[in-house]
């Protein structure tokens, strides 16, 4: 079975890091996505993905099961991950 997304999110950056929910990367519409730059949330993706204990497909996929299934009153959480995608993206090439 795999980990929790959060957990390794944890055995990255060290149990309940601030930022374990990354709503930070993937909520457009949250204080965590406006109380970071552009840079500490790619430095996050970059750190989270380069231990290659999850993929970004498997994490995004994590993040969606958390805010739509474990939280159930949090399914907007979600709504902004393809458009907080491509602002990433577009800030990282």
């Amino acid at each position: 079975m795999d980990k929790h997304y959060q957990e390794i999110v944890d055995e990255v950056f060290g149990s309940y890091y601030p930022h374990r929910t990354l709503r930070t990367l993937f909520d457009l519409h949250s204080s965590e996505w406006n109380e970071t730059t552009i840079d500490e949330k790619l430095g996050i993706l970059k750190r989270i993905l380069s231990t290659n204990k999850i993929s970004l497909s498997k994490l995004i996929v994590g993040y969606k099961h958390f805010y739509t299934k474990e939280l159930s009153n949090k399914g907007h959480a979600v709504d902004s991950i393809q458009d907080a995608l491509v602002i990433l993206l577009q800030n990282a090439i």
